[in-house]
């Protein structure tokens, strides 16, 4: 079980990135989603860190 528990908190972390994306409303890039992956819990603070898309109204 123990051998799991990485993989589950890799996981955690990945609904949680995109889960924070989502409310801070960022756009899901590929850059994001490999820095999702390879960072795992780490990119949290970076998605926090990203700036939200600006809307121009016409």
């Amino acid at each position: 079980m123990t051998t799991y528990l990485p993989a589950l908190i890799w996981s955690l972390s990945a609904f949680a990135c995109l889960f924070i994306a989502k409310r801070r409303s960022l756009r899901i890039t590929a850059i994001r989603a490999v820095l999702v992956v390879f960072l795992g819990p780490f990119a949290i603070p970076f998605v926090l860190a990203a700036r939200p898309e600006t809307r121009h109204r016409a």
